[in-house]
């Protein structure tokens, strides 16, 4: 890597236009250079395609049509030349140092080809917020965590797309990435990554993520569905890439198959590809065994908790 990579920043947007004009402007505002700015547009159907041409050759637009987060990252990556990915969801944005700070800490640390870093919070207004995040940041470290992965244990809890940032080099090892992916596709990024190679964790806030009704699965009531059918893919994809992850990805899909199962039931779990195609291409006998259990344990602590909130909220109606 030179003195003065080129970062490539990918927005990635569809039906932001209301948030979408500070995140370009964030940036385009960028204390560093050279950058490039590529903003890749799924199909909106708000005007945030007049917003987009507005900025003329400031800007790299990749128009295309719908086909979900993996199909724009996707896209993004192709028009883009840098020696340093960047993602930037369209309702987030960076501190103006953010890429003057990922240059300095890749270049410091010659052997890292990724980088999460901590996020701000604000509200659909712009407000700050004050949340208790659980990731597992809270220092600057060089970590590796493929033996983690490899063998089935626990990983840190990671930030979200405007957080991660990668080096060329490393995405072009899996890239493109499962287009089936259709949201949440910054959970196989993150795990593929750290299935190839060590990184950084940094608890430096350099972006801020905003927290509104979209975008918010843990205040949705169909969140935890959400995130189990997401897991359910992600697992199968990340196996079919990377079969040393088998380990890591039996623990997940069982446990995600067995929490949908009881707070949906069987026939949604049946209703995902993927969910099929892992238990036909993958199925052992261990897998079976350790697997059943998992999935059983899972399903039951599923309707448990469902049962709890249906009488939490029978008895706040009655009092």
């Amino acid at each position: 890597m030179n003195n003065m990579p080129l970062v490539s920043i990918l927005i990635n947007n569809y039906n932001y236009a209301r948030f979408l004009q500070k995140s370009i402007d964030s940036a385009l505002n960028q204390t560093y250079s050279p950058v490039e700015v590529i903003v890749v547009d799924d199909g909106s159907t708000d005007n945030s395609r007049e917003i987009i041409s507005s900025y003329g050759n400031l800007i790299v637009p990749v128009m295309k049509k719908n086909g979900g987060q993996a199909s724009a990252f996707n896209a993004g990556f192709k028009a883009s030349k840098g020696e340093i990915i960047c993602f930037l969801d369209a309702d987030d944005y960076y501190f103006p140092s953010k890429v003057c700070q990922i240059v300095n800490f890749f270049q410091e640390n010659n052997h890292a080809y990724w980088l999460f870093h901590q996020l701000d919070d604000v509200d659909i207004n712009g407000d700050y917020l004050e949340l208790n995040r659980n990731d597992d940041i809270s220092k600057f470290s060089f970590v590796d965590l493929r033996e983690k992965i490899f063998k089935g244990h626990k990983l840190p809890l990671f930030p979200a797309t405007s957080a991660l940032c990668f080096k060329r080099d490393l995405l072009q090892r899996f890239f493109p990435i499962p287009e089936p992916l259709l949201i949440s596709a910054d959970n196989f990024l993150r795990l593929a990554a750290i299935s190839l190679s060590p990184g950084l964790l940094s608890p430096s806030k350099l972006a801020v993520h905003r927290i509104h009704g979209t975008n918010l699965f843990e205040f949705r009531p169909d969140g935890e569905l959400i995130d189990a059918e997401i897991n359910i893919k992600t697992c199968y994809y990340l196996r079919k890439l990377f079969p040393k992850t088998q380990s890591y990805t039996n623990i997940i899909y069982s446990h995600s198959v067995g929490q949908l199962a009881g707070k949906a039931n069987l026939l949604k779990v049946l209703q995902i590809p993927e969910s099929k195609k892992y238990i036909k291409q993958y199925f052992s006998l261990k897998f079976g065994l350790t697997g059943g259990i998992r999935i059983l344990y899972n399903y039951i602590k599923a309707i448990q908790n469902s049962k709890f909130k249906i009488q939490n909220s029978k008895f706040k109606i009655q009092n």
